[in-house]
């Protein structure tokens, strides 16, 4: 089983902003698989099917900067383990568009991975990073992660969030080696191989 955490902030107001890439992330996901979402008092989940593999959605509803306690609630009231962790953020240091997959790391001051860090007690899970771009100055990040992108921008991060999506059920597929060859791959270069 694979469980993929999609990082945001729940609400109405959040939902187009930067912030909340991960959550459209596996949103869009549930859309492909055709799972509905069930909610919990601090998360929201489903569970899919990608070929014989059990691929399970979260959407921690404890705000980004509480992510790790809405997924410790989730395996609290799940009871399983699983195969392998892939959360999905936004990532400010890739322009728009740009999407990565990593495995362990720092999290290079994300409130919500270091949420998931510390509920963990590792770093060693699998992250899909879908760039929106950072700010000249350091004051205006919040700003910059909490605004909703203009039309253009826009349009570029909806690409990047199919795409993202594309590279977790590349990694649930084939694995996160293939995954990283494929999606990591510069423009340049081409893919190396294809999921």
């Amino acid at each position: 089983m694979f469980l993929a955490v999609g990082l945001g902030n729940p609400g109405t107001r959040f939902e187009r902003t930067r912030h909340n890439a991960g959550f459209r992330v596996v949103d869009i996901l549930a859309e492909r698989l055709g799972v509905p979402w069930k909610s919990e008092d601090r998360f929201s989940w489903a569970r899919g099917m990608v070929g014989e593999k059990t691929l399970y959605l979260l959407k921690p509803l404890t705000f980004m900067n509480l992510s790790g306690e809405g997924l410790l609630a989730f395996f609290a009231h799940h009871g399983c383990t699983f195969e392998e962790l892939i959360v999905v953020h936004d990532e400010l240091d890739f322009p728009p568009g740009v999407v990565r997959i990593k495995v362990g790391g720092g999290v290079a001051g994300h409130r919500g991975l270091q949420s998931i860090v510390e509920a963990l007690g590792r770093e060693d899970f699998v992250r899909v990073r879908v760039g929106i771009g950072k700010p000249e100055r350091r004051e205006l990040v919040v700003d910059h992660v909490l605004g909703v992108p203009e039309k253009e921008e826009s349009a570029i991060l909806e690409a990047a969030e199919k795409k993202a999506a594309e590279a977790v059920l590349c990694i649930v597929e084939w694995g996160v080696q293939r995954a990283m060859n494929v999606f990591n791959a510069r423009e340049e270069d081409g893919q190396k191989e294809a999921c």
